[in-house]
C-alpha cells in the first residue's frame, strides 16, 4: 500500500469519527490501549539471508519493510540450532537442557510460566499460526483458539490475514510462524519440495551465488563435527562429496525459499496495513535457528559455526526514534523473547528463573548502555536419540568459545573482529591462553547458575 492510499483511508475514517478506532486500535474518548504485538517466525534461516543485510544475491522485500520501520539486531544468537529446543525456549524464557527440551521429540519436564498464557492472562488475545514444533500443546501454552498448525505457509498466511480482518476488542499477541526456508532440508535430498517447487535453476553457472569465504573445514576443527556429519550422511548431511558446483545450487535454491517464504510475511504485512492496526503494533521477526549455508562445508543446523546460531531479528516499535538503524548488542531469541514482548505489553515479567531482558528499549532508540557480557547456546546432534554429541558455546564481545564433550580437540576459540569467518581456532596459540581461561570461566560459571550438567573443561 502507498503512503497516499494510508492518508486517504485515514482522512475518510476521520470524516466518519471512528480513525481513533481502527488506525489506534483503542474506544472512542479513551486513551490508547496497549499495542498489539504481531510475532513472526521463518525457520531455519541464517542471518544474512536477506537483502537488508546488503546480500545481493537474494530480495526479501518484506523483511527490509519490518527493518525499515525499525531496528536490525546484528549479533542475535539462538539458544539452540534446532527447531524444537529453540522454539521451546522462546515461549518459556528458558534454556532447552532446564526444561528437559534438548533435541526435537522432547516434551517439557515440568510445567512453566508460558508468553501465550501471560500475555493471555494479562488482557490479549493470543493467536498463533503455522509451525509450532514445541514441547507442549497449542492450549497449555496459551493459544486455546485461533490456533492452528499447518504445512502450508501460504495457508498460515491467510489465517493470519483472516484474523487481522476480524474485529476486537482486545488488544492482540498474533504468532505468524511459516516453514521455509526449511525445504531446504528436502533439497539437499533432491527430494520434492513440501510446499512446491523453486524457479528452475539458471543456466549459466556465472548467475549462481558464490561460494563462502568460509566454505573450507577449517585446520584443528573438532572431531566431533566430522563424526556427526559422517552419522547421518545418508538423511540429514548428503552434501559430504559434493562439487563446488553443487554446493552453489545449494545456495541458489536456499536463496529462493527465503523468498517464498518472504512473500507470505509480505502478504500478512499488507493485511496488517490495511487493518488500520499498523501505526500500533509492535513488529518482531526472527527464525528458530539458522542453516549451514556452505560454510565450512556444513549444511542444516545443530552446529555451532555462526550460520546456524546467529539468525535474524528485527523489532519495528511504532515508538521507534531511529528506523532503519542497526544494534550489535548481544542478544538470545529463547531467552530475550518473551521479555521484550511482555515489556511491549506493559506486562509485569514471568515469574521465576528466566534469563532474558527487554530489548524494548534499544527497539526504541534508547542510548542506554547494553551490558551483557556474553550469550550461551547449546547443541545436541542426537535428534531426539540418546548418544549424539553434545556442545556448548559462549559468546562475548570478541571472542566465540565452543567445546564439544566427545572426540580429541574437543574447543575452538575465534576472535571475531579479526577472524569473523571462523577460519583460525586460537586453542593452543600461548598468546591466547589467558582468553582462553577466562571463557572457560565464563562458561563454567553460567553452568553452576542453570544448573547444566556438560562435561566443561576447567581452567588451567
Amino acid at each position: 500500500m502507498t503512503a497516499s492510499t494510508n492518508l486517504d483511508r485515514r482522512s475518510l475514517l476521520q470524516t466518519a469519527g471512528l480513525a481513533s478506532v481502527a488506525l489506534l486500535g483503542c474506544r472512542q474518548g479513551s486513551a490508547p490501549e496497549r499495542p498489539n504485538v504481531l510475532l513472526v517466525m521463518t525457520d531455519q534461516h541464517t542471518d544474512e539471508a536477506m537483502s537488508c543485510t546488503g546480500n545481493p544475491h537474494i530480495n526479501t522485500p518484506a523483511m527490509d519493510r519490518i527493518a525499515a520501520r525499525g531496528v536490525r539486531f546484528t549479533r542475535s544468537y539462538v539458544t539452540q540450532p534446532l527447531c524444537l529446543p529453540c522454539r521451546s525456549s522462546i515461549q518459556t524464557g528458558r534454556y532447552p537442557h532446564e526444561i528437559g527440551t534438548s533435541t526435537n521429540g522432547r516434551g517439557l519436564n515440568g510445567e512453566y510460566p508460558m508468553l501465550g498464557k501471560l500475555m493471555q492472562s494479562g488482557g490479549y488475545d493470543t493467536a498463533y499460526f503455522g509451525k509450532w514444533h514445541v514441547g507442549t500443546s497449542f492450549a497449555e501454552a496459551g493459544y486455546p483458539s485461533a490456533a492452528e498448525e499447518t504445512r502450508s505457509d501460504s495457508v498460515a498466511a491467510d489465517k493470519a490475514i483472516e484474523y487481522l480482518q476480524a474485529p476486537r476488542d482486545k488488544p492482540f499477541f498474533l504468532t505468524l510462524s511459516v516453514r521455509n526456508p526449511h525445504d531446504v532440508c528436502q533439497l539437499a535430498r533432491r527430494q520434492d519440495l513440501p510446499q512446491g517447487p523453486i524457479p528452475p535453476l539458471p543456466d549459466d553457472a556465472a548467475q549462481l551465488p558464490p561460494l563462502p569465504a568460509n566454505f573450507a573445514i577449517p585446520e584443528n576443527e573438532p572431531t566431533a563435527i566430522r563424526m556427526s556429519q559422517e552419522r547421518n550422511r545418508d538423511f540429514h548431511y548428503p552434501t559430504v562429496d559434493w562439487t563446488d558446483l553443487e554446493w552453489r545450487q545449494y545456495l541458489w535454491g536456499y536463496y529462493r525459499l527465503v523468498e517464498k517464504a518472504d512473500r507470505e510475511i509480505g502478504r500478512v504485512l499488507d493485511a496488517l496495513d490495511d487493518s488500520g492496526h499498523e501505526d500500533n503494533t509492535v513488529i518482531i521477526f526472527t527464525s528458530d535457528h539458522g542453516e549451514g549455508v556452505a560454510s565450512h562445508h556444513w549444511n542444516q543446523k545443530q552446529v555451532l559455526y555462526e550460520q546456524a546460531v546467529r539468525v535474524p531479528l528485527l523489532i519495528a516499535d511504532p515508538q521507534a526514534s531511529n528506523p532503519g538503524s542497526t544494534s550489535n548488542a548481544l542478544v538470545s531469541t529463547g531467552i530475550d523473547l518473551m521479555p521484550t514482548i511482555l515489556d511491549a505489553a506493559g506486562l509485569p515479567g514471568a515469574p521465576g528463573p528466566v534469563h532474558g531482558r527487554s530489548l524494548q528499549p534499544l527497539a526504541r532508540g534508547s542510548a542506554m548502555t547494553w551490558d551483557r557480557p556474553y550469550v550461551i547456546a547449546e547443541t545436541t546432534f542426537a535428534r531426539g536419540r540418546d548418544g549424539g554429541a553434545a556442545g556448548r558455546m559462549v559468546r562475548t564481545e570478541r571472542y566465540k568459545y565452543v567445546v564439544y564433550d566427545t572426540g580429541s580437540r574437543r574447543e575452538q576459540l575465534f576472535d571475531l573482529e579479526t577472524d569473523p569467518d571462523e577460519i583460525n581456532s586460537l586453542v593452543g596459540a600461548p598468546e591466547y591462553q589467558a582468553e582462553l581461561n577466562r571463557h572457560r570461566e565464563l562458561l563454567v560459571e553460567w553452568a553452576s547458575s542453570t544448573d547444566d550438567e556438560f562435561p566443561l573443561v576447567p581452567p588451567a
